[in-house]
């Protein structure tokens, strides 16, 4: 079995390749590429609703919480659950635009909205991730060798499926 920072690293890994893709999808916009553009946006679409949001939930349930008693505050993620919400509410912004390009295409203000969204999408997984990472290290630091396994392996059975 991995440590927490072992299956975190792994688990950051896997959502940044993911990630690092999202402007590149928004740069076919540019470049008229409607057939790329639909294949690939598909392609993130699903790994953002179906593996990424999970990794969200998954996050939230098992290490915020071990987190905010560390910390000794019930607040003390508050900003990274927000954040949370806003993941969950881009990747729902890119769901729908994604749907309207699947009906026939996008206008000019749909498809700078679609970019908007992925580019804040990348922007602000890249800047998450980065601090859960940091707070992978509190953990580390404050947690016996037991509790961090337990805290490990809620993060792999909540993520049954490979990222």
């Amino acid at each position: 079995m991995s440590s927490l920072s072992e299956t975190t690293s792994l688990h950051d890994a896997a959502l940044r390749t993911h990630v690092d893709r999202l402007p590149a999808i928004a740069d076919l916009l540019a470049e008229g590429a409607i057939e790329d553009l639909r294949a690939r946006l598909d392609a993130e679409h699903a790994f953002l609703a179906g593996q990424l949001l999970p990794h969200v939930g998954a996050v939230e349930a098992s290490l915020y919480p071990e987190l905010e008693r560390i910390l000794a505050c019930c607040h003390s993620m508050a900003g990274m659950r927000r954040e949370h919400e806003e993941i969950v509410r881009l990747v729902g912004t890119i769901g729908g635009y994604r749907e309207t390009l699947a009906r026939g295409g996008l206008d000019a203000a749909e498809q700078t909205g679609l970019r908007r969204a992925l580019y804040r999408l990348h922007a602000l997984l890249k800047v998450h991730l980065a601090e859960e990472h940091l707070f992978v290290g509190v953990l580390q630091k404050n947690l016996s060798t037991e509790e961090a396994d337990v805290l490990a392996r809620a993060m792999d059975h909540a993520l049954a499926e490979p990222l």
